[in-house]
């Protein structure tokens, strides 16, 4: 999964998310803080929103992952100069 497939994706949960928090009139951490202390009930929208946040979540940690890992290996290249990042440098395959 490339760096913008791990971006796209991140975006296409929050569409999800803006939806129900915009439904509920709920934030999605904190929508997440209540559902896990068990003080909403299980209905399929409350199901279908922690599944959208905890993709998210994963997702968001994936993302932190490579693009550290990137970052990491654009300082090694270029030495002290500043970095240089281009399209095609977020575009870097990643698994």
């Amino acid at each position: 999964m490339t760096l913008n497939e791990i971006i796209e994706d991140i975006h296409g949960l929050e569409k999800e998310l803006n939806r129900l928090e915009s439904r509920y009139g709920l934030l999605s951490a904190d929508f997440y803080h209540l559902y896990k202390a068990g003080e909403l009930d299980q209905s399929r929208d409350f199901i279908e929103w922690v599944g959208y946040y905890e993709a998210k979540l994963q997702r968001e940690t994936r993302y932190r992952e490579k693009m550290y890992d990137h970052l990491r290996d654009l300082r090694q290249r270029s030495g002290i100069s500043a970095l240089h990042l281009s399209p095609e440098t977020v575009s870097v395959g990643v698994s």
